[in-house]
């Protein structure tokens, strides 16, 4: 680990999300203040951007483009990470403009419905009109996400393949939630994740899948038929509570043959690659770039 991760770590741990995580109460008065924001329309962050980025309605909802012009060779579906609940940050964005630039691909990241307002049906029935519009551009598509965003890529992947559907090109899954019930073993990961907690995760997990078992593949792709999927990437630290269910993913998809491959990043945070401030960030980050462009 790097002098730069520790101090990550350190100021992880002072974003007391971890706080509300590990505690039912505080989990409870979040997702009271979450349903109260989570409608309102959505802002770009004031950054210094590096393409063109720009945010409109479409299918009833908002969607930012990155670089979305006809030359570019690839679109990347994005899905955000935020535990089903929380909008995309100023990270996530600042992450698709920079990945936007290097690969010169579009970037459309859907701001979808979230809990508790929502379930994964209506994710579902706004992400799959986003997606076919996609496929109509006639070119390689990656859809990739992060932590509940990645969860949501393979689900969703997983749902298409069930039905016969057009698949895309591949799947990049950053530190993707596979269990939202939360049902293995995370007392080794307890104090090694400066981020996330254990006891509330469920509670959020059920809010997401509404009135089905959260077991249900289109909210826990861990639990789906895996077997259809396109070649996937994944990207996981050693320090985060996913850890091991994101190792049973892996292995699971080797078990069927799915064309998988996994990054490890050693004693780094939950969705290490995101970060744009520590070296193991950035080379997770250019691996990334690597993977879309060697598939262009």
């Amino acid at each position: 680990m790097s002098k730069m991760s520790e101090v990550l770590e350190t100021a992880l741990k002072h974003k007391h999300i971890k706080e509300v995580l590990d505690d039912m109460d505080k989990a409870d008065e979040y997702l009271e203040k979450r349903a109260a924001e989570e409608d309102e329309p959505y802002k770009l962050p004031k950054l210094v951007y590096h393409t063109e980025v720009k945010i409109k309605e479409m299918f009833g909802r908002q969607v930012i483009s990155f670089n979305e012009n006809e030359s570019s060779k690839d679109i990347i579906l994005y899905l955000h990470g935020g535990a089903y609940i929380n909008q995309i940050d100023s990270l996530q964005v600042s992450f698709c403009d920079k990945l936007a630039k290097k690969t010169k691909a579009t970037i459309f990241a859907p701001l979808y419905p979230l809990a508790p307002n929502h379930t994964y049906k209506e994710t579902y029935q706004f992400v799959e009109k986003l997606y076919e519009w996609i496929l109509e551009f006639e070119k390689p598509v990656t859809v990739m996400g992060d932590s509940a965003g990645g969860g949501l890529t393979a689900a969703f992947c997983e749902y298409l393949a069930n039905n016969q559907m057009e698949l895309p090109k591949q799947l990049i899954l950053i530190s993707p939630w596979v269990d939202v019930s939360m049902s293995g073993d995370y007392e080794k990961y307890r104090d090694l994740d400066p981020m996330l907690g254990i006891e509330a995760l469920p509670k959020v997990g059920e809010a997401w899948s509404g009135d089905f078992y959260t077991k249900y593949y289109k909210v826990n792709p861990l639990f789906g038929n895996v077997e259809k999927l396109p070649p996937t990437k994944i990207f996981v630290g050693t320090h985060e509570v996913f850890y091991p269910d994101i190792l049973a993913f892996y292995n699971k998809l080797k078990d069927y043959d799915v064309d998988v491959e996994l990054f490890v990043g050693e004693e780094m945070p939950h969705v290490y690659p995101i970060y744009p401030v520590i070296p193991e960030s950035k080379e997770g980050f250019n691996e990334i770039v690597d993977i879309i462009l060697d598939d262009s």
